[in-house]
């Protein structure tokens, strides 16, 4: 029993609680009866969640557009938290179905299928986890031909309509769903219809999203008879059916198909209907040409200036637009908002002349980390390299002062010590297409291979050494999962290691054969090198790179001789 009431405590921070709530009087012990079905048999714990339908049709009220956003993305992330607190406190782990179920309504609310088809596609897209796996109502009405036999088939399978009017449960049911349609999805009005034809068209659909939810119901239990229901509607949580969060720590329901994504300024990430938009303190940014999420920014200026999310779904974040004297608009824990959030950002357009300049403007980002050779690393292709970080050879995939020896003074207070961020301001650019810097999400890393994994590595140390003193000279050791030191959260630690004849750089694991840690480590590289995981930022004159660097890896790419007056500045904070 303590095994199921630790899953229990592990799904409690991702429901909705209703005003009349009774998860803690029945929902406890209808999931103990429930979770016995996986525990005894050592099986994951299953859930279904029937939801991502389509985007609202509403665009002015609700939603951008027709197309998934950041708003699916972090609720595909809360989901993929979930399996993963289930992980933890479960070996066996969990697998969370979702039925994406747009097929049932999307006619109803006059969305067609093309554009249903082309959210599902998109939404499928987002999400890189394991844990979660994506179905459809034609898996579980294969005979069905096509999407208006689907609808017939649901229709079916709810059997013969029950009256509403003599009901007062169904009654009241059928009069959120007219004001839902008439409110929130606001149905057209044809031009030759009166009012009395349309209220009596909302109530008709109203009732036929009631006669084929009930048929989604029976399929749903037919077909997941022993899963724990998910839902995307509030209920009491008494069981069966579970309200799930798809934000952290939100008190009402709200789904991303019927919202807008929108990160605050205390650094929260919140879906908001459209028309709650304040436009006099959030800017638009996009990704791919697609509006994207709103950020809440910090003053006039910052909403004057474009954002671009870089990597699909949500790394890098480009800021561009800016006149002379712009950065001093920008404030340092507005921009640690946006660099935590997206890994890193980008600022183009920044001139710093001296050197002195970014110093002092990286002082605002934490302590400055000071070299013998100063603040400030100009890395350059050197004639006489005396390692591969001043050729015009690639470099390795790493995290910054990761090599310290273990006396150094910030080492002995704290074995982890490392940068929090580091700033690379680019001088002089090398050719399109050479001398990119690698930078490698280690979110996508850990969302890829899922929370078993994850747990293994946190047992898995790898050994690194170099002979270089600018590293440090001496081996380190370091687990390849970590806890980030301010948020707990799971990082990612590696560095790629290089058969280079300017600088040799060994990553090993002791605890494995010679043959199988270099499987090991062969592994890890094409993770790091997966599309998924890494973007080549192409530089230009003037761009200034703010980098997490607990949350992320990096990395160059070679240059040819027609690149070696690439130049860029180099600061550490921490």
């Amino acid at each position: 029993m303590r095994i199921i009431d630790c899953i229990i405590e592990a799904l409690e921070p991702f429901l909705v609680r209703s005003r009349e709530d009774l998860f803690d009087t029945l929902g406890r012990d209808y999931l103990r009866q429930r979770l016995t079905h996986f525990t005894v048999a050592l099986k994951p714990v299953e859930f279904v969640l029937p939801g991502f339908p389509c985007k609202s049709p509403n665009h002015i009220d609700k939603c951008l557009g027709t197309e998934p956003d950041f708003g699916e993305v972090t609720a595909i992330r809360q989901l993929d938290a979930l399996a993963k607190a289930v992980t933890d406190q479960y070996a066996p782990g969990c697998r969370i179905t979702v039925l994406s179920d747009g097929t049932s309504f999307n006619d109803i609310l006059d969305v067609s299928d093309d554009v249903r088809r082309q959210y599902n596609t998109g939404v499928r897209s987002l999400c890189l986890s394991p844990s979660i796996a994506w179905t459809g109502l034609h898996t579980l009405l294969p005979h069905a031909r096509s999407d208006n036999e689907l609808r017939a088939a649901l229709e079916r399978a709810a059997g013969p309509r029950q009256p509403i009017k003599s009901n007062p449960e169904l009654a009241e049911t059928h009069d959120k769903l007219c004001s839902y349609l008439y409110n929130d999805i606001r149905l057209l009005r044809r031009p030759d219809q009166s009012e009395d034809d349309y209220l009596s068209a909302v109530a008709e659909r109203a009732a036929q999203m009631m006669h084929r939810g009930k048929g989604l119901n029976a399929l749903i239990e037919h077909h997941f008879p022993n899963h724990i229901r998910l839902s995307v509607h509030q209920y009491d949580n008494a069981g069966p059916k579970f309200t799930f969060a798809f934000v952290q720590g939100t008190t009402h329901v709200t789904q991303p198909w019927h919202a807008v994504p929108v990160l605050s300024l205390d650094g929260k990430l919140k879906l908001v209907g459209h028309s709650c938009v304040d436009k006099n303190r959030h800017v638009l940014a996009t990704q791919d040409q697609r509006p994207w999420l709103y950020l809440e920014t910090a003053n006039e200026r910052c909403r004057e200036l474009q954002y671009r999310v870089l990597k699909h779904p949500g790394f890098g974040m480009e800021i561009s637009g800016l006149d002379v004297g712009d950065l001093d608009h920008l404030p340092p824990q507005w921009l640690q908002i946006l660099i935590s959030q997206f890994g890193f950002v980008c600022i183009r357009g920044v001139d710093f002349e001296q050197q002195l300049e970014l110093t002092r403007y990286c002082e605002g980002f934490g302590e400055i980390y000071y070299w013998t050779f100063g603040a400030v690393h100009v890395v350059k292709p050197a004639d006489k390299p005396d390692g591969f970080v001043h050729s015009l050879e690639k470099t390795p995939v790493h995290w910054d002062l990761s090599m310290l020896p273990l006396d150094h003074e910030l080492v002995k207070e704290d074995e982890w010590f490392t940068a929090s961020h580091f700033m690379l301001y680019c001088k002089a650019p090398p050719l399109p297409g050479e001398g990119c810097t690698t930078v490698v999400d280690g979110r996508a890393v850990i969302e890829i291979v899922g929370p078993k994994v994850i747990n293994r590595w946190r047992s898995t140390l790898v050994t690194y050494n170099t002979p270089m003193t600018y590293f440090g000279g001496a081996p380190r050791t370091y687990p390849l999962i970590m806890s980030h030191p301010h948020t707990g959260d799971d990082v990612f630690r590696y560095q790629e290691g290089s058969e280079s004849a300017l600088q040799q750089f060994t990553a090993s694991i002791d605890t494995m054969s010679t043959e199988d840690s270099r499987n090991f480590i062969d592994s890890i590289n094409d993770l790091v090198y997966d599309p998924q995981c890494m973007l080549a930022h192409e530089w230009r004159a003037g761009d200034l790179l703010l980098v997490d660097n607990w949350r992320t890896l990096h990395g160059r790419l070679p240059m040819s001789e027609q690149s070696r007056s690439r130049e860029l500045w180099r600061v550490q904070v921490y």
